[in-house]
């Protein structure tokens, strides 16, 4: 009988569930890296490292539309949102998805990139620190604009 009851628990407690992630991550603790070349090819060079890493688009905004920042030309601007990615573990799952902000400077661009990972549940965590995969990422990007 208490084996039945540990079952009957564990088989509810991992229920499937959906999690509403929002596709802005704040611009808190963003990873930066000014990259010089042409800002077009910077901008192609960023979608095709995020699809090679497996990082599927979600959409593109200007960033202007959630942060304004005064003085400053915001036109050319771009917000690369990506699609969270499931981490599943034994009892929860892990959801972590990226923002690419690219803003347009005189010899080329800033590249922005923000990390978060939610970890949905009656205590919902959530970190915005993943040195290793910014810092992989925003190397790829570096190669791929160099190698054009």
């Amino acid at each position: 009988m208490k084996r039945f009851v540990l079952i009957f628990l564990l088989a509810t407690l991992t229920g499937c569930s959906t999690v509403q992630i929002p596709n802005y991550i704040k611009s808190d603790r963003p990873y930066m890296r000014k990259i010089s070349a042409d800002y077009d090819e910077i901008v192609q060079a960023v979608k095709v490292v995020l699809f090679d890493q497996g990082w599927k688009v979600a959409g593109e905004v200007n960033p202007s539309v959630y942060e304004f920042r005064q003085g400053e030309d915001q036109s050319k601007d771009i917000l690369i949102f990506t699609v969270a990615k499931p981490y599943p573990k034994v009892l929860y799952s892990t959801y972590t998805h990226i923002n690419v902000c690219i803003r347009a400077i005189a010899d080329g661009a800033e590249v922005e990139i923000r990390y978060e990972a939610l970890t949905p549940g009656p205590i919902k965590m959530s970190s915005l620190r993943n040195d290793g995969l910014a810092n992989h990422l925003l190397d790829k990007i570096e190669q791929a604009v160099e190698s054009k």
